[in-house]
């Protein structure tokens, strides 16, 4: 059975309750509780939950509501997928952010065939001022 088209709605999900800054909650379900989290700007000495919860934090403290979060260039393969992200926010500043960034992610499937993830990576590709 092909779950590709469950995957590619799932991340549309995901960047949607993203865009939105809805509550970590609403992420955490669908994280490893060990998940490695590679991401910009996260507290090295925590790890999984604890890890992700920290940077959140930081972003629901930075950043305006909505953001924005185009994804493209979707390859999913068993167990993985890996995306390009165009990103654009507002933070409470008024400072207008944009960044492409490259997300790779490493999950396993449920018996519901949603993704339970247990690597997420995002490099920053291109910054831009705007």
């Amino acid at each position: 059975m092909n779950d590709y088209p469950k995957i590619r709605s799932f991340i549309a999900d995901w960047f949607a309750r993203f865009d939105r800054l809805d509550p970590i909650e609403a992420f955490l379900e669908d994280l490893h509780p060990d998940v490695d989290w590679d991401m910009p700007d996260v507290d090295a000495t925590l790890t999984g939950h604890a890890q992700v919860r920290a940077w959140y934090t930081d972003v629901l403290a930075t950043l305006q509501r909505p953001t924005e979060h185009h994804v493209s260039k979707i390859k999913v393969t068993p167990g993985a997928a890996e995306f390009e992200v165009l990103f654009r926010a507002t933070t409470v500043s008024g400072e207008h952010i944009e960044a492409r960034v490259q997300e790779n992610w490493r999950f396993d499937t449920r018996p519901d065939g949603r993704p339970l993830i247990t690597v997420y990576s995002a490099k920053l590709l291109q910054e831009a001022d705007t």
